[in-house]
């Protein structure tokens, strides 16, 4: 009874793993924001992509891996952390071959976020930190939530190739937060989708959050930003962009996309007298 007893006490105080390697943008992310000095070994090449990684810049600190079953062998970390969409084979093989994996999901909506980084704490032993994130994260979006005011501004998120964010998609939660109608999600998208440029004359938003060209690599993708009938719409309706990587994965950096989007509703619409509106 008493080996027992000291083998719990162990486990509740095991120490954090000491080499961690992050496969996936999303969990890169969050690994470099909580991971103690040398704990984090490696993390996806894409995590210094800035149209994908809001914290691209951090990421150049750290070796990077192509998600490779071979890359962690070599490494041989203690925890290996990725994401669903992670190279398909790469998790089974790990997993059958011992590896401790910490898989997580893609986060689709704002109130999914402060449990991932709790969760990312509780693997990395930074519970500390993590709680003192969340809690920032949320009571952060309750303020935003609790100003929003006034008729609510019809948007669209207009992307690369003419995708639009449609409903359960993480850019529609954050313009819920942000008091904005997304035209995407109530004309039955859902998801990332394809969306008609006549329709989105049609419909005419009051805000289009268009895809943000990068300089130092240009695609024809990004073309859709400077579209004739994107240009069509006229000065009645606001064309923004979202800071770089904001709104790519779930962390407590979506905040700084949801401010984008109230700051854009706060220039076409204005508040009563009195404040907030329900």
């Amino acid at each position: 009874m008493l080996g027992l007893i000291l083998n719990l006490a162990g486990a509740a105080v095991a120490a954090p793993p000491a080499r961690v390697m992050s496969l996936n943008v999303c969990t890169d992310q969050l690994a470099m924001l909580l991971a103690a000095p040398g704990q984090l070994v490696s993390v996806s090449e894409l995590a210094s992509d800035p149209g994908l990684s809001f914290h691209s810049a951090l990421a150049a600190s750290y070796p990077h891996n192509r998600g490779l079953a071979e890359e962690v062998l070599v490494a041989k970390p203690d925890v290996v952390i990725t994401g669903a969409y992670s190279l398909h084979n790469t998790t089974p093989l790990l997993r059958r071959l011992g590896y401790r994996i910490e898989e997580f999901q893609y986060s689709q909506t704002l109130d999914t976020i402060p449990g991932e980084i709790r969760r990312m704490g509780a693997i990395l032993g930074a519970t500390a930190r993590a709680e003192e994130m969340a809690t920032s994260f949320e009571t952060e979006l309750s303020g935003i939530e609790a100003g929003r005011c006034g008729t609510p501004p019809t948007a669209i998120a207009y992307d690369q190739n003419g995708i639009a964010m449609g409903a359960g998609s993480l850019v529609d939660s954050a313009m819920q937060a942000a008091g904005l109608r997304n035209i995407a999600a109530e004309l039955g998208y859902s998801g990332m989708a394809p969306f008609p440029l006549e329709l989105l004359v049609e419909k005419k938003p009051d805000i289009v959050v268009l895809p943000e060209p990068l300089a130092d690599t240009p695609a024809l993708a990004d073309l859709i930003a400077s579209h004739p009938a994107i240009r069509a719409l006229g000065q009645g309706t606001l064309r923004i962009h979202l800071p770089r990587g904001s709104a790519s994965c779930g962390g407590p950096f979506v905040i700084e996309a949801v401010k984008a989007l109230v700051e854009a509703r706060r220039r076409v619409v204005s508040c009563p007298a009195g404040g907030a509106a329900p």
